[in-house]
């Protein structure tokens, strides 16, 4: 039986530190963990960012509960909506949305909007969202 021998050899001492220098430079700022670390840090400051401008406290309230549930992707189609009245005979609330995407994206998650504000309104049962028609 005859021994296999590599296809390729490296010289002495040039494996070790191949090794060392470029298969385990996990800490490398360049890694792709430490760049989605980042992005994700900045994306969920931008969210924050996103939720400093809204000047409805229940409104925040809202918003800042789908951040720490759905993430930052959630607060960026939603925070710029508007909460509009209670209406206690019919148990809903109204809510004015910017765009169409945005209006679907509320209704696609009405039960964690509603689940947030059932804390304040305990008897609402319905949200009744708007499209905000251009001016």
């Amino acid at each position: 039986m005859h021994a296999v021998e590599p296809y390729f050899q490296f010289p002495p001492n040039t494996y070790d530190s191949f090794i060392k220098t470029k298969l385990f430079k996990s800490n490398a700022p360049s890694s792709p963990i430490k760049k989605l670390e980042i992005s994700l840090k900045d994306s969920h400051s931008q969210a924050k960012s996103c939720l400093s401008h809204i000047q409805d406290p229940l409104w925040k309230s809202v918003c800042t509960e789908m951040l720490d549930i759905m993430g930052p992707s959630s607060v960026y189609k939603i925070w710029n909506s508007k909460l509009g009245s209670y209406c206690t005979e019919g148990k809903t609330m109204e809510f004015c949305c910017p765009t169409v995407e945005v209006a679907q994206f509320m209704n696609q998650y009405s039960f964690l909007i509603l689940g947030s504000l059932q804390r304040y309104f305990p008897t609402l049962k319905h949200l009744r969202v708007k499209v905000k028609q251009a001016s």
